[in-house]
């Protein structure tokens, strides 16, 4: 840990003349930069008191001395102003102090501050929460000095610290992972922000890319990394030189909840993505809920595709195991992960539609795989159906898990199903299923609740939908492999499942006119057949 006196003030000795370190204005035209001066921007707004003397003290132990230092104050609460100003006293480096009694953001404030540092060549900020090692700037400036000229960033890993300014309690694995997500080329930038909070860039980079952009607001730095890739290299530093606080008071990270940061930053990245001409064919959506073990066979099945003009939007529904990481680890830039928390899985395939910019919708299970032509075969034949056409589906091969070994099983094959009456009493949901985003967005993707409770029967429900609109069209390939095993929703929610397809069959009859109704047949505590009768008089009460 860089801060040694975490439970006291820190007071320096006065300068003897504080006020010639207090600079009001800087020359704006005809700026000479100096040579590997850095330029720090801290914005502050309300922070508590002793996070506020830990970043100034870590600022003031800097053993690279060649910087200035912009303080913005942006509309903070009175404590943190008089807090602020106290502070300054005790700052021997250059530095300027802009108080600003209305709120603007920190991607107006870094603006604001680095206009006040045009005579630096090299840029940084800093979190007043956070806390610099001593050697945080000389490590960051040997480094790009001694990287490629055509270098624009170089970033560190850092260290969790707690409130109170302690070691955050990790495991042995801790720093490995953390390796393992930051040290990756800076393409991966579109799929994840592994950058961190300790980082320098050059300011021709900074004002080539064009400064932060207030629209982002929340993910405003992960945007601005996304346009920096294309100013130059990304060199990583695999040594921490910051000290990066979980769960302050007025964290950015406190206040606005994980799931908020991530479905922001990816829509940031959607928006570049659609920019630069990034427009799959077809893309394919995974919901995956611990499935560390499976998931990586499930992604690799689609990266191996021998078609490859797709986007892979993996939700990651409230894991607590290692999905995530797993899903980080193959590198892909057509990777759009999301994390969300705990959701049903229609929830987290309409939160997925969100971000779908492919003609073509393929679903797939993150404990399920596919064959390597599946995406070629399946959109061939969508190319050459009618625009009437809402889906297309195939033939899937069953693999049952026992004691960690894959047993190959049966094939399950539909059929040419020519009305919606014929797909209900086939009672299949068969895979894999491919939708044309259009009928998708005209259904308003899929059905959440059904009569006040939550749909767990979603893909039948859809199949059902998609039939009552559009045609459905059936390939006969086996080209999806489905994976049983003892957390299949299939099993651990039988009983509600045949409670629901019950349900939604009642209720589809309903809409079709009510002219027949269902018989079911059962077998081993599942259904496993429905035949129609026509409705007779009376029938329904």
């Amino acid at each position: 840990m860089f801060f040694k006196n975490k439970k006291h003030f820190w007071l320096p000795s006065k300068p003897k003349d504080k006020q010639s370190h207090l600079k009001t204005s800087t020359k704006q035209n005809n700026i000479e930069r100096i040579p590997n001066k850095v330029g720090i921007v801290m914005p502050v707004y309300n922070q508590e008191k002793q996070y506020l003397i830990e970043c100034v003290h870590a600022i003031e132990q800097q053993t690279y001395k060649n910087f200035s230092l912009v303080i913005v104050i942006d509309g903070a609460n009175e404590e943190t102003v008089k807090t602020v100003y106290e502070l300054s006293s005790y700052l021997t480096c250059d530095f300027i102090i802009i108080d600003r009694k209305i709120n603007k953001g920190i991607a107006y404030s870094l603006n604001e501050g680095f206009d006040k540092l045009k005579d630096c060549s090299y840029l940084t900020w800093i979190s007043s929460d956070n806390r610099q090692a001593p050697n945080f700037l000389e490590k960051l400036v040997e480094t790009m000095n001694t990287s490629p000229s055509n270098t624009a960033l170089v970033y560190s890993m850092y260290s969790p610290i707690d409130e109170n300014g302690m070691p955050h309690p990790s495991t042995p694995y801790f720093y490995p992972a953390l390796y393992k997500m930051m040290n990756r080329s800076k393409e991966e930038i579109m799929m994840v922000s592994f950058i961190g909070a300790s980082f320098l860039y050059t300011r021709e980079a900074f004002e080539k890319t064009g400064g932060y952009d207030s629209k982002y607001d929340l993910v405003s730095d992960y945007e601005f990394w996304i346009r920096l890739m294309k100013q130059g290299e990304f060199v990583f530093i695999p040594e921490p030189l910051m000290e990066y606080r979980l769960n302050g008071k007025h964290s950015l990270t406190t206040l606005t909840p994980p799931e908020e940061l991530y479905l922001n930053s990816m829509s940031a990245s959607l928006e570049h993505r659609t920019k630069n001409g990034d427009i799959p064919k077809v893309s394919v959506i995974i919901t995956a809920h611990n499935h560390g073990n499976f998931i990586k066979k499930c992604l690799q099945s689609v990266f191996d595709q021998t078609f490859k003009n797709f986007h892979v939007i993996v939700v990651d529904v409230g894991s607590t195991d290692n999905t995530l990481e797993e899903i980080y680890s193959l590198h892909d830039t057509r990777t759009i992960p999301i994390h969300i928390k705990q959701r049903t899985k229609a929830e987290a395939l309409n939160i997925a539609l969100d971000y779908v910019l492919g003609e073509y919708v393929l679903e797939l299970d993150g404990d399920d795989w596919i064959e390597p032509i599946t995406l070629e075969v399946m959109i061939s034949e969508m190319d050459n159906l009618s625009s009437k056409v809402g889906m297309v589906f195939a033939n899937r091969r069953l693999w049952y898990e026992e004691n960690g070994v894959l047993v190959e099983g049966d094939i399950y094959k539909g059929s040419p199903l020519k009305d919606k009456y014929k797909i209900l009493e086939s009672f299949q949901t068969h895979c894999p299923r491919m939708y044309r985003y259009s009928a998708l967005k005209e259904l308003s993707g899929w059905m959440t609740t059904l009569r006040g409770e939550p749909l767990i029967a979603e893909d039948f429900m859809m199949f059902l939908r998609v039939a009552e609109r559009f045609k459905v069209h059936w390939i006969d390939q086996t080209l999806y492999n489905q994976r049983r095993h003892n957390k299949n929703i299939t099993i651990i929610q039988k009983e509600n499942l045949n409670k629901q397809f019950r349900m939604v069959v009642d209720e589809m009859l309903i809409r079709w006119g009510d002219s027949y109704k269902a018989n079911f047949e059962e077998s081993d505590g599942y259904i496993t057949k429905i035949k129609l009768e026509k409705r007779r008089k009376g029938d329904r009460q």
